[in-house]
């Protein structure tokens, strides 16, 4: 088949490796969420393997679809932030009204993707706002390196040195490489077997959905202002990675995905911000056109566990701590500085840059809404409170001008 042929020659070893970090990444620190999210809400294991069944069936078939079609990164993923809203929502609202509000949002996003609407909103948000986003969101994963290297210095040392040689000499292979020590280092007293996992195979439960007024504006707003923080974020990284991305197949794509899994306890899908912005740099491939690599090996990844749905967590749990959270940081790391360089380029918009990396930095949360949202709404809104002030000062100046030319042709006729 020509699919499988160019497959095989596009196929790299970086490529695979960035997709399996980007894997191991997800499963190792945000599904902890959604099992916590279950817990608040009391749910059965069945419920909480089906749960992740859908999300990560979504995800895969996303990430594979898309890395084929367009020939570039994407990485399915879900709103962490808006399974994070669940541990709060599932204790105030019945788990069928949760549903409701899936299946809502979902629907009202596939339109807005569909009929255009989201292109058009997205070429309205300033580039540098959300530059400024993702280096804050960023920030949070690069500093995580130090604070491994306080809790875990006997992993997180050989990494970082084994990183930085490899970056001087052979930066293609340099996470692949610092992912080898790590897993080495961390063999002495490291239990890796499947002794005592119960591993099954799901069998997905149908949960039909309610609809509440009081559900769908405090959960269902919250979700879908963060669905598209997501969404725009998402596309802002592939195209400062050079790639040439519709949001009307992203979006629509994530989307009617996420319609029929919504039944399942589906969130929504969406391409992956953080992970993705890992397998789009260069330390994924320096050929960008091979990168998609990364996307299919995750995709096929997601696939696999959502098979086995919770049972497969207790493997990423056995994981060494710190050794996830470095490689992370160390492959954002170039992201990193080159969103802040984006966002600091022009000295117009720096004030308002800087408002919102440490609004997102900060970590703070109002109303359901993270703080990444409310970076970006904090500096749009200096943004435009600085736009008025600019525009009115050269009025007043004309005005000024008028007055003092009246006054100085009344004085030449009096003279």
């Amino acid at each position: 088949m020509p699919m499988l042929k160019q497959i095989r020659a596009d196929f790299s070893l970086s490529a695979a490796l960035a997709g399996l970090i980007a894997l191991v990444a997800t499963y190792s620190g945000p599904v902890l969420i959604v099992v916590q999210a279950a817990q608040a809400g009391h749910l059965s294991h069945d419920l909480l393997s089906t749960w992740i069944w859908a999300v990560s069936i979504g995800a895969g078939t996303v990430g594979i679809w898309l890395s084929l079609r367009h020939k570039m990164p994407v990485i399915g993923a879900w709103s962490t932030p808006g399974v994070a809203l669940l541990i709060v929502a599932l204790s105030h609202y019945p788990f069928r009204d949760v549903i409701g509000c899936y299946l809502v949002v979902s629907i009202v996003i596939a339109a807005i993707g569909l009929s255009g609407v989201f292109n058009r909103l997205i070429e309205h948000l300033p580039a540098h706002l959300l530059s400024a986003m993702i280096a804050g969101v960023l920030y949070e994963f690069c500093a995580g390196i130090f604070s491994s290297l306080q809790s875990a210095p006997r992993i997180v040392v050989p990494v970082v040195v084994v990183y930085v040689v490899c970056r001087r000499f052979t930066p293609r292979y340099a996470v692949a490489l610092a992912l080898l020590i790590g897993v080495i280092a961390s063999l002495p007293g490291a239990s890796f077997g499947v002794h005592g996992i119960d591993i099954r195979i799901v069998k997905p439960q149908v949960t039909m959905p309610s609809f509440s007024a009081e559900a769908l504006i405090g959960l269902g707003l919250p979700l879908f202002l963060l669905a598209l923080t997501q969404l725009a974020t998402s596309i802002h990284i592939l195209r400062s990675a050079g790639y040439d991305i519709s949001p009307r197949s992203v979006v629509g794509a994530s989307a009617l995905m996420s319609i029929p899994l919504s039944f399942f306890g589906n969130s929504g899908i969406n391409p992956a911000a953080i992970v993705g912005a890992m397998c789009a740099s260069n330390e994924c491939h320096e050929d960008p056109q091979r990168r998609y690599i990364s996307g299919v090996v995750c995709g096929v990844g997601y696939l696999i566990v959502g098979i086995f749905g919770a049972s497969v967590l207790a493997l990423f749990a056995r994981l060494p701590a710190g050794l996830t959270t470095t490689l992370a940081g160390l492959a954002l790391f170039g992201t990193f500085v080159s969103s802040l360089a984006s966002a600091f380029a022009s000295e117009k918009h720096r004030e308002a840059s800087a408002i919102t990396f440490v609004v997102t930095v900060s970590g703070m949360s109002f109303f359901g809404l993270g703080s990444a949202l409310w970076g970006l709404i904090s500096g749009a809104i200096f943004s435009i409170a600085l736009a008025k002030k600019s525009s009115l000062t050269p009025t007043k100046k004309r005005h000024m001008n008028s007055q003092q030319a009246s006054v100085t042709a009344a004085q030449s006729e009096r003279t």
